[in-house]
């Protein structure tokens, strides 16, 4: 495995940030006073011989003049990480790849470079067919446990895939129940990505990084620590079209994960529960809170699928493969579903079925009510009703007397 010149720039950014105080916020300011046009850049010590010259505050000027003192701590920490690459089979993933995962490059706050060992192809598949995040409790009970592995198996045989923490409990399950279906399973660990935490899960590890991915914004060699898990549920929300919350006390890793759902404007389910089940407090409270109740892996579907179609819309050229074709995407086979029985037994229709068709419509372009009776083949009094609760929701807009599909 030889290291690429573009790759050696990434292992350089991320030992900078590891062992010097250029953050995020100090790259973006360079970035945009144009002294780097990119990250990667940051390695040019040369460039910064003349920093005293550069029209930027004095911390900021302090920050760059201590890369060049540190120069030879930093190339010697990337090559470390370089060799535990070559050794344990991993790559680096960097936003200005390709491949870089759709989800992470339209947030703020997710990793310019991040690391991976198994299924590289996998970020591209997330992004055609979509993903869906399946976090719990460690201990959680038989009832959560049967449902983590039910609810991923069934979605992953539809494409999607299940990105998990690879914890004890809820995450073994949701990842042994993906990973040998077509969607597969995506985990997310808190320390490097060859370091097995916990222990226990050498196992499902092993499965993961020969039929799935194991990812982490943390370097190879980096150990398990408690500070950074917030920080992988971050990443693991981020990283997901929705999130499905299966078992979760008032006290719970599980509920950073909702949260950072829940603020990037994804749909949060949680599986129902007794309310007398402490262990499922957390859980009943964030459907108090207007978390959605998952019943049915036809819930996750209809999310995802709204999630590629607003996708397929704002990024056309992702779609431009011929891979997309062969993948089984969720949106392909809820839509032919959806459209099949349509054509069957219209009467047996609902309004969200109808609304998929509406959807799917609208996705290859406006289209005044008109041309949306003629191609949907739906009564003018019925269709109307559900373009206009579809208004009301914010799903679609108005524009100059067309509806289209609304990006949020």
């Amino acid at each position: 495995m030889d290291i690429s010149k573009e790759v050696m720039a990434d292992l350089m950014y991320v030992a900078i940030k590891m062992t010097t105080k250029m953050d995020f916020r100090s790259v973006r300011k360079l970035l945009s006073s144009g002294i780097i046009s990119s990250y990667r850049e940051l390695s040019d010590f040369e460039r910064f011989k003349d920093a005293d010259s550069f029209d930027i505050d004095g911390s900021l000027k302090d920050k760059i003049l201590g890369l060049k003192a540190r120069e030879g701590i930093i190339r010697k920490v990337a090559d470390g990480y370089a060799e535990l690459m070559v050794k344990n089979n991993i790559f680096t993933v960097s936003s200005l790849d390709k491949d870089y995962p759709y989800n992470f490059r339209v947030q703020s706050g997710m990793p310019q470079v991040f690391f991976g060992k198994g299924r590289r192809d996998l970020l591209k598949d997330m992004s055609l067919c979509g993903s869906a995040c399946c976090v719990g409790s460690r201990d959680a009970s038989k009832y959560a446990l049967y449902a983590a592995e039910k609810f991923s198996s069934e979605l992953s045989e539809k494409g999607i895939t299940i990105v998990s923490g690879m914890a004890l409990g809820t995450d073994r399950s949701a990842h042994l129940g993906a990973v040998n279906k077509p969607g597969s399973t995506v985990a997310v660990l808190a320390g490097g990505p060859e370091r097995i935490y916990p222990p226990e899960n050498q196992d499902v590890y092993a499965q993961i990084t020969a039929q799935g991915l194991v990812i982490s914004e943390m370097p190879p060699g980096m150990q398990v620590l408690r500070q950074y898990f917030p920080s992988r549920n971050r990443l693991i929300a981020g990283l997901s079209d929705c999130c499905m919350i299966m078992e979760a006390g008032e006290i719970s890793g599980t509920l950073h994960t909702a949260s950072f759902a829940a603020s990037q404007g994804k749909d949060v389910f949680v599986l129902p529960n007794s309310i007398y089940f402490s262990k499922a407090k957390g859980g009943m409270k964030l459907i108090e809170d207007g978390a959605k109740v998952l019943l049915s892996p036809d819930n996750v579907i209809d999310s995802v699928t709204e999630a590629i179609l607003y996708r397929r819309l704002e990024c056309p050229n992702l779609f431009d493969d011929s891979k997309a074709k062969d993948l089984p995407s969720a949106v392909a086979s809820e839509i032919l579903r959806v459209r099949k029985k349509a054509d069957t037994d219209p009467e047996a229709m609902s309004d969200d079925e109808w609304k998929v068709i509406i959807k799917d419509e609208l996705s290859i372009g406006p289209r005044n009510i008109d041309e949306l009776c003629s191609s949907i083949a739906l009564p003018f009094y019925r269709l109307s009703r559900l373009v206009i609760s579809m208004q009301c929701s914010g799903q679609i807009c108005d524009e100059n007397g067309k509806y289209a599909l609304t990006i949020v």
